[in-house]
């Protein structure tokens, strides 16, 4: 008797699944439906950013075969100011869901406090993701059209409307994108297609790119959110003494678009502070990817 009475006392607390393979996240039913919200905002932004293209710029860039200063910074203050517009509340919106989820996971066992969603730790991850997206939307632009004035499409322009098209149509394009459609141009006019027609179909071929590009960015922003609120809560959980050590498990989307560098991971566990063997506190791993967490923990 007096031995099941002590290791009654000292037996450990039970492990409880909050999110797992066996009970799967929100995370891609609430991709689902925010993602095209954040792709339609991604397109205004570029679209601004073509607008902001004014004559005196192009004019610079025929004279010099460069983007100048003016712009790139008038573009900078485009980006900051979308980033505080649209993808701000993005976040916060996935952030908060990835946590009311995982308190909801906690609270079917024992109630938990309310995710506090202005944490110095938020706001920190917010500010240097915006920094990053700054760099990447406006300064990367600007070098990606300077290294496209090098390109034989350019060579002979004396218009400065016919400039501003082609200079408009690489606007949101990574240089990879720029080049195929730089590329594309060039067959275009060898072709001997009027102006107007190369113009059309040249606008078609970047408008579909940019579409890509604005799921992509949508989906990595919004996933990399959902990820990193759910982690967040449960630090937040295990600072207020709730739960502790937690364990994280890599979960894919398990698909024929599952990539070598996810499948890799799938199913490794590690401590919720520690890097997965990518180097990753919690996906993406990549853009556009899908994966997602399993969390498990021991009440306190």
């Amino acid at each position: 008797m007096i031995y099941e009475l002590i290791e009654k006392k000292v037996r450990r607390p039970e492990r409880i699944v909050l999110t797992g393979r066996s009970q799967p996240g929100k995370m891609r039913a609430y991709l689902d439906t925010a993602e095209p919200v954040l792709e339609k905002k991604a397109r205004i932004l570029w679209k601004t950013m073509k607008d902001a293209i004014s004559e005196r710029d192009v004019d610079y860039i025929r004279q010099t075969g460069y983007v100048q200063q003016g712009l790139i910074d008038a573009w900078k203050v485009l980006v900051d100011e979308w980033v505080e517009a649209a993808l701000v509340p993005a976040w916060n919106n996935a952030i908060e869901s990835a946590g009311k989820d995982m308190l909801e996971a906690l609270n079917r066992t024992r109630k938990a406090p309310e995710f506090n969603l202005i944490h110095s730790n938020i706001l920190k991850w917010m500010a240097e993701r915006g920094g990053i997206l700054i760099q990447e939307l406006a300064e990367n632009q600007a070098k990606t059209i300077n290294m496209l004035l090098r390109h034989q499409v350019f060579q002979g322009i004396t218009s400065n409307y016919q400039l501003a098209g082609m200079l408009r149509s690489f606007v949101g394009l990574l240089s990879r994108e720029a080049q195929a459609v730089a590329n594309y141009q060039t067959e275009l006019i060898a072709q001997g297609l009027a102006q107007e027609k190369i113009e059309k179909l040249v606008e078609r071929y970047s408008t579909s790119l940019l579409k890509a590009r604005a799921k992509r960015i949508a989906r990595t922003e919004l996933c990399s959110a959902y990820n990193f609120g759910q982690w967040e809560s449960l630090r937040q959980m295990r600072e207020s003494v709730l739960i502790d050590e937690i364990e994280k498990e890599w979960i894919t989307a398990d698909d024929e678009r599952t990539c070598p560098v996810c499948a890799g991971l799938d199913g490794e566990v590690v401590g919720h502070e520690e890097l997965f063997s990518s180097g990753h506190l919690h996906p993406p791993a990549h853009v556009q990817c899908r994966c997602s967490l399993g969390y498990s923990a021991r009440r306190r």
